[in-house]
Formats: structure tokens, sequence, C-alpha cells
């Protein structure tokens, strides 16, 4: 129990969280989960930037496809009244050869965000200044 206690403590101070990232395997496209340890921002806005630009990468295992495609960069990025808007690049619009489709993908990144930052109430993505999917967003998430 003791450990235990101390393990959390140190894990606290060592300036570390937990995340997950979700992608899909190449061959029959079945969901799959990794664990990183990404450095804490002193600010919430700066978690959720880090986290997206650190999924942008893609995943460890050759095995996995990655959400987006190579190349893609994070235009702009803001946290406000717990609404993410996120901007990616032209790149972000092709589909990743052998991936899942770009509604799939887009969906995984919203859920990621949501699923790591639970005061996260609504994700709003963008592919060079156009909002991607804002009406089956909007359906997907609806909280009624």
């Amino acid at each position: 129990m003791v450990l235990i206690v101390f393990a959390i403590i140190e894990m606290g101070r060592s300036g570390l969280s937990r995340r997950t990232f979700e992608f899909f395997t190449f061959d029959n496209s079945s969901s799959v989960v990794e664990d990183r340890m990404l450095h804490k921002a002193p600010v919430l806005e700066d978690d959720i930037k880090n986290y997206v630009n650190e999924l942008i990468l893609g995943p460890v295992s050759l095995d996995y496809a990655p959400l987006l495609t190579k190349g893609t960069k994070l235009r702009s990025f803001m946290y406000r009244d717990r609404v993410v808007y996120a901007d990616f690049s032209k790149e972000a619009a092709l589909h990743v050869q052998g991936g899942q489709p770009l509604f799939d993908s887009f969906i995984t990144l919203n859920q990621g965000i949501r699923r790591n930052f639970n005061d996260v109430l609504e994700v709003k993505l963008f592919v060079n200044g156009n909002e991607v999917f804002f009406g089956e967003f909007s359906q997907f998430f609806s909280k009624e």
C-alpha cells in the first residue's frame, strides 16, 4: 500500500501524464491503443495542443496506420470556453494509404481529445481553414 502511494506521489511530481492514442492496423483495420507519457504543460490549452501534435506524428508501431497523412501540420490551435479549435494543413484532407476513411480518422482524433481531456465539451476540426464533417460531428456527439 505504501508503495502505491509513493508511486502516485512520484508520478504527480514527475511532470508527466499518461495519454492514450487510438490507431488502426493496416491489415484488418482493428482498433489499437498506444499509451504515451507526455510532459504536462502549465496551461490546459498547451497540454491539448501537445497531445494533438503527438497524434499527428502517428503510431510508434509500423503495423499501425497514422490517422493523418504524413506531412500534416497543425496550422493553428485554440482552446476557449471548453471548445477545442484545431486547424490542420491541407495534407490532412488526403487519405492515408491503407488507412481508415477520412471521416473515421477525424472521429477518432475527436474522440481521443475528448477521452484524454474531460474538460473539453466540443472539438471543432478544420483543414486549411474549412471545418470538416460539421453536420456529421454534431449528430455523432449530440448530447441528446
